[in-house]
């Protein structure tokens, strides 16, 4: 009997609707996101009332979409297994890009106790869907045949051609329509292996997303964490495209990593497939504990990664920031390090709270100490303070400078309480309190830092009259 949940691997070639399927099965329920403003972070007039499906994987005709292998836990008839989503099959390729792709599927089909096999009833048997399954036979594996895209019946009558590649009966399937996905998954789990009960490790997992612009090295870092190439990494911008969830644990504590395409400036994205991609990179950072922007410290901080700093803060996420490529930098002494310190207050003074870890995803520098880092970040954001400390703390601080006249009327704090973590945020009770000031909150931001850390955190202050 194994152990663990099986794993289900989705191929075939590009385009035959393999990224569809998967998505088909892993949704639960339908949800929303709502088209967010790379940036300001914010949704607008015209499109704050679209509606989006929930999509783990980014879908679009442009072969070659998927790129690194993307997981999904799924249950079904009582039956918990997870289901992995491949790039596109391509027996000859010509491109470093896509053999680094093909390396992926390989690895999706040793670690696979059953493979879904996705053809296109549009296409017709194609030279590709052979080559494929000769490689599939070779696994010794269940293989289910699922002939996708049989959105009339003219494409099912004519879809008798595929019994020619030699497996059991084929599944019709149109993930564009939503049939055939439940008969096929009814019979999918009565193959799949017996296996032990386990506990669901992503539970209480903390879930880290890795953001920044593209080409800063962020898969390379989740590379070195893992100690296998699991993402692919190349040179040229936009390589990933998912957002991608991986599993590990460090000191005993599960977390959930997510890697995100690169997010460039709205203004430099010339297709909907970048768009997408930029898309559910926000919603990673919005459904996060903690966000790990990733810089390239041998660049400038650029107007997009003030803008995603600036995006990150308003969600109200705990974060880090990672300074990657630090081994290119020539000529360090002593007082390298405290000029890019004091480089980065002034160029991204919103994140003046978050720890700073400089890496090199190349040596492996540091690279662990982002998630040690990210453990005692996620300590702060889930710490509540005492009233009676609070309440001591805002005495000295109102003794010590009260809050200015507003046209000539002083506002009293009273009362302070903390009402919320994740982020922290506290409420502060008394008389005029609607004229506090963004430069008297940012007083008492900062001695709440000062007294009781909340490193890598943002802290929320509300009023209330009293």
């Amino acid at each position: 009997m194994e152990t663990g949940r099986p794993i289900v691997a989705i191929v075939g070639r590009p385009n035959v609707g393999k990224s569809s399927l998967f998505n088909r099965i892993a949704a639960s329920a339908p949800a929303t996101l709502p088209n967010i403003n790379e940036d300001t972070g914010t949704e607008t007039r015209n499109t704050r009332k679209q509606r989006f499906s929930r999509k783990r994987a980014v879908v679009h005709d442009t072969p070659g979409v998927t790129r690194d292998r993307n997981y999904a836990d799924v249950e079904w008839a009582d039956r918990a297994f997870t289901i992995v989503d491949t790039g596109g099959l391509d027996i000859d390729p010509d491109d470093r890009l896509i053999d680094n792709v093909q390396a992926q599927v390989d690895t999706a089909l040793d670690e696979a106790s059953l493979i879904m096999f996705v053809v296109d009833a549009r296409t017709g048997i194609m030279p590709h869907d052979m080559t494929i399954a000769d490689k599939l036979r070779t696994t010794d594996k269940p293989i289910f045949l699922v002939v996708n895209k049989v959105d009339t019946e003219r494409f099912r009558n004519e879809a008798a051609e595929f019994y020619a590649l030699g497996f059991p009966e084929p599944m019709w399937t149109s993930c564009a329509q939503n049939d055939g996905i439940r008969e096929l998954l009814d019979q999918l789990v009565e193959c799949l292996p017996e296996v032990e009960e386990m506990s669901d490790g992503a539970s209480g997992a903390i879930k880290i997303a890795i953001v920044g612009r593209p080409n800063v090295g962020k898969s390379s870092l989740i590379n070195n964490l893992l100690g296998e190439e699991r993402m692919i990494v190349d040179d040229r911008p936009g390589t990933t495209r998912d957002a991608v969830n991986i599993l590990l644990a460090y000191d005993n504590i599960p977390f959930e990593i997510v890697d995100t395409a690169g997010m460039r400036r709205k203004s430099s994205i010339k297709d909907d497939l970048e768009s997408a991609t930029v898309q559910l990179a926000i919603h990673s950072i919005r459904q996060s504990d903690i966000a790990v922007l990733v810089l390239d410290i041998t660049q400038e901080a650029a107007q997009q990664d003030k803008a995603i700093a600036n995006f990150i803060e308003r969600q109200g996420k705990a974060s880090v920031l990672v300074l990657n490529k630090w081994d290119l930098v020539d000529d360090k002494d002593n007082t390298t390090h405290p000029a890019f310190m004091e480089r980065l207050d002034i160029q991204l003074p919103q994140l003046d709270y978050v720890p700073r870890v400089f890496t090199s995803a190349e040596t492996g520098q540091r690279v662990t100490q982002i998630l040690a880092t990210a453990l005692e970040v996620h300590r702060e954001y889930c710490t509540h303070i005492p009233t009676p400390a609070l309440n001591e703390l805002l005495i000295e601080l109102r003794n010590a400078h009260p809050p200015p006249r507003v046209k000539g009327v002083r506002p009293a704090l009273k009362y302070i309480t903390q009402v919320e973590t994740k982020p922290p945020t506290f409420l502060i009770f008394g008389r005029n309190v609607n004229r506090i000031g963004q430069s008297y909150e940012a007083y008492l931001v900062n001695n709440i830092r000062n007294e009781f850390g909340f490193h890598g955190t943002p802290i929320r202050i509300f009023y209330r009259r009293s």
